[in-house]
């Protein structure tokens, strides 16, 4: 189907940047309701200069996805998360993420919008503040750094079209972010900057051999504090490049992505959430960032496979030659699938490198165990 190109190129930027599972997975046809339910745990141990600190987090996401009509469905989710880093903690439950996408026109035409519904914990202290900010290591691949945010709205749309061999996507997105009291005894409301998205991309399918590439440009309105522009995260770019070949009782998926962010502003005489500016400062937070992973399926039995991971993440140095990183993955795990759709995923990993000119050394593990029942 013309869809399948639309649907695997990228559009779950379109809806948010978070990262609960059910509102990052690939928006498609529901023709069945079916609940899905993932329990996580990773852990990272930093070892700087013999001082050992171990950063954790067990994560729960559960979504429920609904058809109504042949052309369109809504999917609803949410996770309960438990973190910690050292003596510190940030236990809570997320923000609830609800969107609706409808898939037109002979699939080649999706639209989608969606709302984040503000229940979780946003004001933190600052015990919870240190382990919101040490879980955004982009490196060590936690999936919440922060329970709460403000009221989000996000729609968009996409096109898809075969022409020859080759289908084109084409799609883009806004989310409108709400404001959020981010610290725990104060008033100081904080609204993230709202965020367009620009996505693109395609592939060529041999049989055996799908070939493709995507690519997303995200921009980034001013973040306010109490109405005050104070922070502007620089653009990003992201291109990932992915082959899946596929024989009859085996298959491997090779991917890679590369992520150019641009440089971030920040505006003088202001109370960051985490800082305080005396003076305007143009910057490249971020420096760029290279990821590979690969799957290799083996069936044993006819509805059950064993899987073989590795992966690795390369982050450069930003312009203060701080928070530059090495991490490579590897693990492996099993899948038990029924003709209906339901499976159960068990996957465990071992990650080993290190960060910050080579003076913290990482270590971590996790282990991941995944439901989904179609009714």
């Amino acid at each position: 189907m013309k869809i399948r190109f639309l649907i695997a190129s990228g559009f779950i930027f379109l809806l948010t940047i978070g990262s609960l599972f059910a509102q990052t997975d690939i928006p498609r046809k529901v023709f069945s309701p079916s609940f899905l339910t993932i329990a996580e745990y990773r852990s990272y141990e930093k070892n700087i200069n013999n001082s050992k600190l171990t950063i954790s987090q067990l994560s729960s996401p559960t979504a429920i996805k609904l058809p109504l009509g042949q052309n369109f469905a809504v999917d609803v989710a949410s996770s309960f998360v438990m973190s910690s880093a050292g003596n510190s903690q940030l236990i809570g439950i997320t923000d609830v993420k609800a969107r609706a996408v409808a898939i037109l026109f002979k699939d080649t035409i999706m639209l989608n919008a969606g709302i984040n519904v503000p229940n979780g914990k946003s004001d933190l202290d600052v015990e919870e503040t240190a382990v919101s900010m040490l879980l955004s290591d982009k490196a060590l691949g936690f999936k919440y750094n922060r329970l709460g945010e403000g009221l989000d709205i996000s729609f968009g749309g996409g096109l898809a079209q075969a022409i020859g061999g080759i289908t084109f996507g084409i799609g883009t997105g806004y989310i409108i972010k709400g404001e959020y009291i981010y610290a725990k005894d104060s008033e100081v409301k904080y609204k993230p900057g709202d965020q367009l998205n620009i996505t693109g991309g395609f592939d060529v399918n041999t049989g055996s051999i799908l070939l493709r590439t995507d690519g997303t440009f995200t921009k980034y309105n001013f973040d306010t504090n109490d109405g005050n522009e104070v922070f502007k995260e620089g653009r990003k770019v992201t291109i990932t490049e992915s082959a899946i070949i596929s024989k009859e009782r085996a298959g491997l998926v090779l991917s890679g992505r590369y992520v150019n962010r641009g440089k971030s502003e920040w505006l003088p005489q202001v109370d960051m959430p985490f800082r305080y500016i005396t003076d305007k400062k143009v910057s490249k937070l971020y420096g760029d960032q290279i990821d590979f992973n690969t799957v290799l399926s083996l069936q044993v039995l006819k509805g059950f496979n064993f899987k073989f991971l590795g992966e690795g993440v390369f982050l450069a140095k930003n312009e203060d030659k701080e928070n530059d990183a090495k991490v490579f993955g590897f693990g492996g795990g099993f899948i038990i699938r029924s003709s209906k759709g339901s499976f159960l995923d068990l996957t465990g990993k071992y990650y080993i490198g290190n960060s910050n000119n080579n003076e913290v050394d990482l270590k971590g593990f996790s282990f991941m165990t995944a439901v989904r029942l179609m009714f």
